[in-house]
């Protein structure tokens, strides 16, 4: 790909006869939540399957490194940017319909959802249906694909529980579909998580067994969540959970009783709403995130013995 101005967008055809827009030094900034984040080299909007496919392996075939995002939530960006090709897969919940397809067995549903299908948005989608088991991800941010990787969880209830297959494309082209155990989900970690970046697997899409429900009930259950979530935890330049709970405590507990509720390093504090959310004010940068996170769990570990383990994931130059 020939070289162009910093920013400008140029279309162009990728193998697989997929029209893709790929766009140079686009700030990261504009796709994480926190709002953090230095330029792409690379950029491509991949809002379907085919496109992500075509995406990916066109960035193979350029021999970029690939790094592909949903939501952009639990995500902290370098100051310096990431060198090779940002893929950002997700599709606003108004077009995501056709992401999604269901195949009835009974007493239970057998629910295909591609990468880019918002968190809240399925299980909304489902809860309406009668489809139990997505609604604790009702006013959570994010992306399917994201919320597998990172197995996501709220009110008592993880991605992992009813995950039935992940269709995974390898970043040398071939498409393979892994059974839940092959995932290896456990509390905010999988086998695809542990991979360093760039990761050689890409989500695809994911196949849930979600077991037939009221959907009534289940609407009341997904309207209160997405309420509590309002009530207790921030919006806006944000980015989920900083910390995983550690056995038996909570890090927001935590925090708080180490008098770092509110407290801020530069552009960035915890929140007041709650304890383990560091939000933006808008000025903030990726050093700003490290060095809050790191003065935390040393006084975390000071005051009482106990190592916090950051949920959120790195990627990009500092």
């Amino acid at each position: 790909m020939s070289s162009k101005t910093a920013g400008r967008e140029e279309a162009m055809q990728i193998p697989g006869d997929t029209p893709l827009k790929v766009v140079r030094d686009t700030p990261m900034s504009r796709y994480t939540t926190w709002r953090i984040g230095g330029p792409a080299d690379y950029l491509i909007r991949a809002g379907t399957t085919d496109e992500l496919v075509a995406a990916v392996r066109w960035g193979a075939g350029e021999g970029l490194p690939i790094y592909v995002i949903g939501g952009g939530s639990n995500l902290l960006v370098g100051d310096r940017g990431i060198r090779g090709l940002v893929i950002t897969a997700r599709t606003p919940g108004e077009r995501a319909e056709h992401l999604l397809t269901a195949e009835d067995g009974g007493d239970s549903v057998l629910v295909s959802v591609a990468a880019q299908a918002p968190l809240s948005w399925t299980g909304r989608y489902c809860s309406e249906r009668g489809w139990a088991g997505m609604d604790w991800g009702v006013g959570l941010p994010g992306a399917i694909g994201g919320a597998t990787v990172n197995n996501a969880g709220a009110h008592g209830t993880e991605q992992k529980d009813h995950l039935h297959s992940v269709t995974l494309l390898g970043h040398d082209g071939a498409i393979e579909i892994k059974d839940a155990a092959w995932v290896d989900s456990r509390y905010r970690m999988t086998r695809l998580k542990e991979m360093p970046h760039p990761r050689p697997w890409t989500v695809l899409g994911v196949q849930l067994a979600l077991p037939k429900g009221d959907p009534e009930e289940l609407r009341r259950q997904a309207d209160a969540h997405a309420e509590y979530r309002k009530a207790t935890q921030p919006t806006g330049r944000c980015a989920g959970s900083t910390f995983t709970n550690p056995p038996g405590d909570f890090a927001g507990r935590l925090l708080e009783a180490a008098g770092l509720k509110d407290f801020a390093v530069g552009g960035v504090r915890f929140s007041s709403i709650h304890s383990n959310f560091i939000v933006n004010d808008g000025t903030a940068t990726a050093a700003d995130v490290r060095e809050l996170i790191a003065l935390a769990r040393e006084r975390i570990r000071a005051e009482f013995g106990i190592d916090l383990h950051p949920e959120i994931e790195e990627i990009g130059e500092r």
